[in-house]
């Protein structure tokens, strides 16, 4: 029904609408984060608008998708308001508004991440070209978070896709870099659930972590060849080198130094604030029309943003679905202690549903509220959520990353989820061997 409605109007002009729509909501959340009086509902407002002027145009499987997370989400809902759970309407339009505004903030970059001649170089090839994709990602996303994987990722897909090796590279790389850095939103929910953690004795265990994710990464693309898998000699990269790394590497030095100065900041909230500021600096700068460049925007790659607007909106009405239905449920668990073997189990439990779906945060906030009254070793249970976040975000086929890999390059997140299992299963192996060497190490039986 939307779908013939919408088709009465000039499909160009639902574009340009849609464009205008989410330039707007980006800048009520940019508003609201410097402490201006919106209300960042009427962002969500927007966001949901032009995700339904774009309907028509979405790919067959994310509408499918799209409307499969609502309808579980509204269930969620609809049950835990019978039994008496309070839902927030207004949570429920402004889901994932930030990060969606993130998403816009990053496609700025877009204006001015191109200079003349880049298009004409040569890429990297090989097993070099693996490092450097896989060193590149994790350490720039470990300060720029999900941006840096769109940098590069805009970077490679030259029509508008990404071939499998070059997926797994960037999102494994990517996801790695939640075991270990400051600036990822992993360490702060774990650390706002575990406040005490020690991070010296945490990084003991989970940098090793984060670099044998990387390693096991490198070793399985240039050793699996057949079926769905292309030689390593065919692997096209990022380039490390100052004309590839020069607006990440800057965008990062200002992260930095924003956040130091803003403390109250996420990054999250800094990059939605950066990254178009300084795109429209530069253009300033290069002494190109800045307003031209926004027309281009709001008439080109914005309105290509429909199919992740639809799963993420969809994907946040699911994930306050089902946080409201935990909370209506409540429980707690038969146990008398938190050692090594129920924080792996605790681990296995929360890689297991983020292959159901649920996002590793929603899972941490159960498990936090859960084992609160055993007084956990906050080092050892901050270990068990960092771990979990990255390697179920990196499998998980509703985790953001995925969901964006699927609405920005056509990669389906469920042929995402097949590709990482046997990552997941390794990764889970190492994992449980660190929890149980940091358990002694902290002296927790």
């Amino acid at each position: 029904m939307l779908t013939l409605l919408l088709n009465r109007f000039p499909a160009l002009s639902r574009r340009r609408m849609s464009g205008g729509l989410i330039l707007l909501a980006m800048a009520v959340v940019a508003a609201d984060l410097l402490g201006l009086p919106v209300d960042r509902t009427w962002a969500g407002a927007g966001y949901w608008a032009a995700a339904a002027l774009l309907w028509p145009g979405l790919a067959r499987r994310n509408r499918i998708q799209a409307l499969l997370l609502l309808a579980i989400g509204g269930l969620c809902l609809a049950w835990s308001a019978w039994q008496g759970a309070a839902v927030d309407v207004g949570r429920i339009v402004s889901s994932n508004s930030g990060l969606l505004s993130m998403l816009v903030a990053v496609s700025f970059l877009g204006l001015v991440s191109r200079p003349a001649g880049e298009s004409e170089e040569r890429l990297p090839r090989g097993r070099r070209a693996v490092l450097s994709t896989l060193g590149a990602v994790h350490l720039f996303g470990s300060v720029i978070n999900l941006s840096s994987v769109f940098i590069i990722g805009d970077r490679l897909a030259r029509q508008g896709s990404l071939s499998r090796e070059q997926s797994i590279a960037l999102i494994r790389g990517f996801t790695a870099a939640a075991f270990w850095s400051p600036f990822f939103a992993a360490m702060a929910v774990a650390l706002s659930v575990a406040p005490g953690a020690h991070l010296a004795s945490l990084w003991l265990v989970s940098m090793p972590l984060a670099l044998l994710g990387l390693g096991l990464t490198f070793w399985q693309l240039c050793r699996q060849q057949g079926g769905e898998a292309a030689p390593v000699g065919d692997f096209t990269g990022y380039p490390l080198h100052p004309g590839g790394i020069w607006l990440p590497a800057l965008l990062a030095a200002c992260v930095l130094l924003l956040h130091q100065l803003w403390p109250a900041l996420s990054i999250l909230a800094v990059i939605t604030l950066l990254a178009p500021a300084l795109s429209l600096l530069v253009l300033f700068g290069a002494r190109r029309s800045p307003l031209a460049a926004l027309g281009r925007l709001v008439n080109g790659r914005l309105p290509q943003m429909g199919n992740e607007l639809a799963l993420f909106l969809a994907a946040g009405v699911l994930g306050y679905g089902l946080e409201t239905l935990i909370a209506a449920w409540g429980g707690t668990l038969p146990l008398q202690g938190f050692g090594a073997l129920e924080a792996s189990l605790t681990y296995l439990a929360t890689v297991l549903l983020s292959l159901l779906g649920i996002h590793p945060i929603i899972c941490i906030a159960l498990a936090g509220s859960v084992l609160a009254p055993l007084s956990p070793d906050h080092t050892l249970l901050a270990l068990v959520f960092l771990s979990s976040w990255a390697v179920g975000t990196s499998t998980g086929p509703l985790s953001g990353i995925n969901l964006a890999f699927q609405g920005r390059y056509g990669v389906d997140s469920f042929r995402i989820m097949r590709w990482n299992l046997s990552y997941l299963g390794l990764m889970s192996v190492l994992v449980v061997l660190a929890i149980w060497l940091l358990a002694a190490l902290l002296g927790v039986d």
